[in-house]
């Protein structure tokens, strides 16, 4: 009989070396609906592996919350300045509706997809800067040389942020989701310190454009109304963060995760090479694959049933992604990379729901610009080393990746 493998999802040790799919594999089969220990400061919760499990929690509004926590936090993360959780209890993924659509709404037009037509000379521009730059270099680090310029580039672009600040923003993002590395933060005072500068920054910005309203979402973000009046400064500082954040980490970790799997799996590296028109539809199956988003949670708002286990009021369930993209009865052989795969659309790495990522159809450009002008350029680039992750249990983001840009 096999062993029950340790699974701690409050522990981000957990994820030092990616997904841990033994344990998924092994919950999804003998306890998919898995009653998880608390700590010292957190109480117990459930945890989902399976697909429609975690597809009907993020689709049932009537039965569960988002603005109890939208993540299952490290117990560094539960420890930080009050402040900083008062602000992120602002941000939407921690609302629910009809609040969520309204303040939704204020941004949804810059991706929707006449606004990423209107980017895509822009990203294309910035693309064929990378690829300029990475011609006659042998060793690079795929994260900062190769998947983290673009995204960052974009979604600074957009919101409205400084050219000349964009370095500054993708090291808000690293503290953001950096707060239990020690590489980024060493300690939880330096945690909280850069938190905050994030928020003050914001605020400048937005003065900034109270003054002097430009064609940006800083300008809409800082003029906007809900409900008849004015977003509060938390609000405000949560929004900016929220969009800086998660319009870029996730789209440098996914870039990041499809080239490593391409590099792993030359036979479906073979099939883009032999066939780029395929790029496009192959992309759900590289997010299905990787998985850069470990978890998001909700709380029961009354007594319901998840996979036939009753959960009470006030328990909190957290949605493993990665596991439900896992999932045999979902995915035949699912551990397989098939970029052929039908059904891999399906997949959970965006969400399900009001939650569904507002940034997916961006995301999705840029990941295909970026992998065809790079296997164009660098058809035979081969692995130089195993990758590092970020120690995080909210998501799977390489710290480094090096590889050889063969000819």
């Amino acid at each position: 009989m096999q062993i029950e493998p340790r699974f701690n999802l409050i522990d981000p040790s957990t994820f030092s070396r990616g997904h841990p799919h033994e344990a998924y594999d092994w919950l999804r089969e003998h306890s998919p609906v898995w009653r998880h220990p608390g700590s010292a400061r957190q109480p117990e919760f459930w945890a989902l592996t399976r697909f429609e499990d975690i597809r009907a929690v993020s689709l049932d509004g009537a039965n569960f919350t988002s603005t109890r926590g939208f993540r299952i936090p490290t117990d560094i993360f539960a420890g930080l300045n009050p402040e900083i959780g008062r602000i992120i209890s602002r941000f939407m993924l921690a609302m629910d509706n009809p609040e969520h659509q309204e303040f939704r709404a204020i941004v949804s037009s810059a991706f929707m997809p006449a606004a990423i037509a209107r980017a895509e000379p822009r990203i294309k521009a910035s693309v064929d800067a990378l690829i300029s730059g990475l011609r006659g270099q042998d060793l690079v680090d795929v994260v900062p040389d190769v998947a983290a310029l673009v995204p960052i580039k974009t979604i600074c672009a957009i919101m409205g942020v400084p050219e000349e600040d964009e370095w500054r923003v993708f090291q808000f993002t690293n503290a953001v989701f950096g707060a239990d590395d020690p590489d980024f933060t060493p300690n939880t005072d330096l945690a909280n310190e850069r938190y905050l500068e994030i928020f003050d920054y914001a605020w400048h910005l937005f003065e900034a454009r109270r003054r002097e309203p430009r064609d940006d979402l800083l300008t809409r973000i800082a003029h906007a109304t809900v409900a008849g009046r004015s977003l509060t400064p938390d609000e405000q500082k949560s929004f900016f963060s929220n969009l800086i954040a998660a319009g870029n980490e996730t789209t440098r970790s996914s870039l990041a995760g499809a080239i490593w799997a391409l590099a792993l799996h030359p036979d479906q590296r073979r099939v883009l090479l032999d066939q780029p028109e395929l790029l496009q539809s192959s992309l759900p199956e590289l997010l299905r694959w990787f998985g850069p988003v470990i978890q998001m949670s909700r709380t029961a708002i009354r007594d319901v049933e998840v996979g036939g286990v009753r959960i009470e009021t006030g328990e909190r369930v957290a949605m493993l992604y990665a596991a439900g993209n896992r999932d045999p009865a979902v995915f035949a052989d699912p551990h397989r990379l098939d970029l052929r795969r039908e059904g891999a659309a399906g997949h959970l790495t965006f969400g399900y729901g009001v939650h569904h990522c507002l940034g997916s159809r961006l995301a999705l450009l840029q990941l295909r610009l970026i992998l065809s002008a790079f296997l164009a350029e660098f058809p035979g680039y081969e692995l130089a080393g195993e990758p590092t992750y970020l120690r995080s249990n909210l998501v799977r983001a390489m710290k480094t990746l090096p590889i050889r840009l063969a000819a």
